[in-house]
């Protein structure tokens, strides 16, 4: 009998036991808002298989009251979020109110009875500062010490630290922060822009120059420009149709790209500003010159200056895809042309580029030096036959003075011969009248 009394025992505390809790309702939302905003406040329901739940609002409101009735789909406990918004109308307060009651999954009833205030103020003007109260570099020190109205700062860190971590914290709560978090570094200056916009959104900008040291850094100069050698392949992004290679400069091992197709040699340069750029490396020279690979439609190209002139175009630069390059202008035409070459084949040639597409196309110039050549043609042929015309015109003037001289010595003899034509018939008529005095005598 005691054996048997034992065995229930046990078997009743193996077997599952179905523990229920009770529902319980909670209410939430902002306690303030400004007039002429909207606030939602949520009753958040646990433990409950049923519910008939209602928000009232009153107070500085327009109004939201609403009634919940239903149950979970599969008649077990859940939770449960109902929410009303409402409109805040004018400055005072909007009261809520929750009433009604849940059941649990057991069956057991609870009844509700829940409120909040909310005050609505006055509609604040939006803030205007966008400064930081603090700029921060996880493990080293800005110089100079923090000052909201000085917007550069430096530090000098080892080349051994490849990431750095940049926080900064707005001067106001309601102003937003960008450029913050965790940077990759490189060998040089590394500059870091933080922008604070405002509430209102007036925008200020501080800088942070990172100055990872580079005990023998390799300096050279392109033009009147001067950069540094980047000797962390980290820095660099292989361009297309490119193979990964070093190079050795000042004895150092630098990082490098090569093409089969170009013939090029590239390795990073680093600003003084802290911007990277690739750049030709001629090793036996040891000359650096800027590599800019553009990229427009379906054409990559390394345009360089044009190898000849054109004189019925007009020679001008353009920046293109943030590269200045040299350029002929046709009139007032959206288009221009460039010389470049193709970084797929590695050949050189003309190239059109339309400003307004930003699109590179192959420019036909067989087409154009035959048409030019034709132009060249007909100029000749005009000119010989304006020559002709001259020589025509001289001939004729001549033709015409040599007439009139001739028609003059004509005229001039025909004048003489009237004049002794009129002598002959004087003389004879004063012998007449000689003879007639003669005669009356």
């Amino acid at each position: 009998m005691k054996k048997s009394f034992l065995v229930s025992i046990t078997l009743l505390l193996l077997l599952p036991l179905h523990v229920f809790a009770a529902g319980k309702a909670s209410i939430s939302g902002a306690s303030s808002v400004e007039v002429g905003s909207s606030v939602t406040v949520t009753v958040t329901l646990t433990n409950t298989a049923s519910w008939n739940i209602k928000i009232n609002s009153s107070g500085s409101t327009s109004g939201c009251s609403q009634s919940f009735a239903d149950a979970s789909s599969n008649g077990k406990n859940t939770t449960k979020k109902l929410s009303v918004t409402c409109k805040a109308t004018s400055i005072g307060t909007i009261g809520f109110t929750v009433s009604g009651d849940i059941t649990s999954a057991d069956g057991a009833n609870s009844n509700v009875s829940l409120s909040k205030r909310v005050t609505v103020t006055p509609v604040r003007e939006k803030s205007k500062d966008a400064n930081l109260a603090s700029i921060t570099l996880e493990g080293y020190t800005l110089s100079p010490e923090f000052n909201k109205e000085t917007l550069e700062y430096e530090t000098t860190i080892p080349s051994t630290v490849n990431t750095v971590i940049l926080s900064a914290k707005a001067n106001e709560s309601h102003a937003s922060v960008a450029g913050v978090g965790e940077f990759e570094v490189t060998e040089g200056i590394n500059t870091f822009e933080i922008v604070v916009t405002a509430e209102n959104g007036n925008q200020k900008t501080y800088k942070v120059h990172v100055n990872v040291e580079d005990t023998n850094p390799i300096h050279v100069k392109i033009g009147n420009d001067e950069y540094t050698v980047i000797k962390n392949a980290k820095s660099l992004t292989k361009p297309e149709t490119y193979e990964e290679k070093t190079v050795t400069i000042n004895d150092f091992t630098i990082p490098a790209f090569y093409s089969d197709i170009t013939k090029f040699t590239l390795v990073g340069l680093k600003s003084q500003e802290g911007k990277i750029y690739l750049a030709i490396y001629e090793e036996e020279t040891n000359t650096y010159v800027l590599y800019n690979e553009i990229t427009a439609g379906s054409l990559n190209l390394y345009l360089v200056d044009f190898p000849k002139e054109f004189p019925e175009y007009t020679k001008s630069t353009l920046e293109i895809n943030n590269v200045v390059v040299p350029i002929y202008k046709f009139s007032n035409s959206r288009f221009v042309l460039v010389y470049g070459m193709n970084i797929e084949t590695g050949e050189y040639d003309y190239y059109t580029y339309d400003t307004k597409e930003a699109t590179f196309q192959s420019w036909n110039h067989e087409e154009i030096d035959a048409l030019n050549k034709e132009v060249k043609t007909y100029q000749l042929i005009c000119f010989a036959f304006g020559i002709g015309l001259f020589f025509a015109f001289i001939l004729i003037l001549c033709l015409l003075k040599k007439r009139k001289k001739k028609n003059k010595k004509k005229d001039q003899k025909e004048e003489k011969k009237k004049e002794v034509k009129e002598q002959t018939q004087e003389e004879k008529l004063k012998q007449f009248d000689q003879f007639e005095e003669k005669k009356k005598k």
